[in-house]
């Protein structure tokens, strides 16, 4: 499937692990383009960018470095491709990794995590780092710029922080 579609063959064990492909592999060995692309090698293009946006922003795995075959069998038409829901798609994962995330044992979680993160910067900004940048669309783009952004008086990378936070969570802290 991966020769046929993908204009490449994955290395089991090495690059193929079960029914993964590592985003690392799949980045350095996606089919370069000549001057004149033929269609199929446009589609395998396509193709790789698309599994990789998968495995990488929209439904990521616990580990975040590889990506499920099952989503390349949705590839193939790409015409039929771009009717599919994804956004819907992208939140049940993220819902269902939310859900397997309150697992006392979890230490992960995978999904969309910019899509969570500044959904809940927007609507619990007592959490947020302060920003002097307005509100934008798309809504994380007020985020983005690292420079711009002050953390002071907000958890950051913390975990015990955050989760104080949410402990004590009053009424008026969060925008509906």
């Amino acid at each position: 499937m991966c020769s046929t579609y993908l204009g490449i063959m994955p290395v089991k064990g090495e690059s193929l692990i079960g029914s993964m492909i590592k985003l690392k592999w799949l980045r350095d060995n996606m089919l370069e383009l000549p001057e004149e692309p033929s269609q199929e090698q446009l589609d395998a293009h396509c193709r790789s960018y698309i599994l990789g946006l998968i495995g990488g922003v929209l439904m990521p795995d616990k580990t975040g470095n590889k990506v499920h075959l099952m989503y390349l069998s949705l590839l193939i038409n790409l015409r039929r491709t771009r009717r599919y829901s994804w956004g819907s798609t992208c939140l049940a994962m993220l819902y269902r990794e939310m859900c397997r995330a309150t697992n006392v044992s979890s230490k992960t979680m995978g999904g969309c995590a910019s899509l969570l993160q500044s959904w809940a910067w927007h609507r619990m900004p007592y959490i947020a780092p302060i920003s002097r940048l307005p509100a934008t669309f798309p809504l994380v783009c007020k985020w983005s710029g690292g420079r711009v952004l002050n953390f002071q008086n907000v958890p950051h990378n913390d975990v015990v922080g955050y989760r104080s936070r949410f402990d004590h969570i009053q009424n008026d802290q969060v925008t509906l």
